[in-house]
């Protein structure tokens, strides 16, 4: 009986983990905005990832040592995703509110389904087209403003970069089984970090960086990096791409509310209106039938 209720207590704390990642990452929405106001995209990008990865080699040097081709070939490859996911994102998010950008880029959930059955021939239900119908009036009604039918510049790369993100939880979710996370997660965070910073200006720029950019960037390395990324990485053994795209997906809520209440904006019917469409395509794309 014990063995048979261990899967579903894996999942369950894989749930609770991925919860978690997901309140954490709500909160980076904030510190990111915080960075990028002592910081360019590619400052933050570099010394968040370079300093998370130095964290991780010192917390997890054994096993890290003890990696293989395959981690290094893992880690890097969703490194590179990320370098790409993370500029459109960065810059995105300095063009747009913490608001718009958080619902934004978390449409990565609609994105998911259809691209595990490109990527990884998993089965598309029906039922997800009408979701990402409902997903896209959702985005219609968050990112266009009344008088103006054209997303801004920072919607747009806020939206290519949920792209770039489902693509990173369909392979993590589907082709680094059996991977040791540790390790692959070391590689995956030294990469993005080591190809943004021939453009970040470090170290100058972090030494020059004002109190709120450098309690963002902290908050970003040992938070929203080291512990979130790990974290996911381990849950999503335990759990499938979509149902984990899900549950990530709820840092949109989380960022959303956290930046009403930090930055005391207002927001108008039409963009409630649009975040909940895009809540409810995120749950019903999900929902067993």
């Amino acid at each position: 009986m014990n063995l048979s209720r261990t899967p579903r207590l894996k999942m369950l704390a894989a749930d609770l983990a991925l919860l978690l990642v997901a309140v954490i990452w709500g909160g980076g929405f904030i510190a990111s905005k915080e960075a990028l106001s002592s910081l360019s995209a590619f400052g933050v990008m570099s010394s968040r990832f370079l300093l998370s990865a130095a964290v991780m080699f010192l917390l997890f040097h054994k096993q890290i040592l003890r990696g293989t081709g395959r981690e290094i070939r893992y880690g890097v490859i969703i490194g590179a995703i990320q370098f790409i996911a993370f500029i459109f994102q960065l810059n995105g998010l300095a063009l747009t509110t913490v608001e718009r950008h958080s619902f934004l880029v978390t449409s990565y959930a609609i994105f998911v389904p259809f691209l595990s059955v490109a990527l990884a021939h998993n089965p598309l239900r029906r039922r997800d087209v009408g979701c990402a119908l409902l997903a896209v009036t959702g985005l219609a009604l968050l990112c266009l403003k009344p008088g103006n039918l054209t997303p801004t510049l920072g919607d747009v790369l806020s939206l290519m970069a949920a792209i770039c993100f489902s693509i990173q939880i369909v392979y993590v979710g589907n082709f680094i089984k059996g991977a040791d996370m540790f390790s692959m997660t070391f590689f995956q965070l030294l990469t993005p970090g080591l190809l943004a910073l021939p453009f970040s200006g470090l170290p100058d720029t972090l030494i020059c960086a004002g109190e709120n950019a450098l309690i963002g960037i902290a908050y970003l390395v040992l938070l929203n990096t080291v512990f979130a990324f790990s974290a996911q990485n381990i849950a999503q053994q335990h759990t499938s791409d979509s149902h984990a795209s899900l549950i990530i997906s709820m840092e949109a809520v989380f960022g959303f509310l956290l930046a009403v209440w930090f930055y005391n904006h207002g927001v108008s019917l039409q963009e409630c209106l649009g975040s909940v469409l895009m809540v409810a395509a995120i749950v019903l794309s999900n929902t067993k039938k």
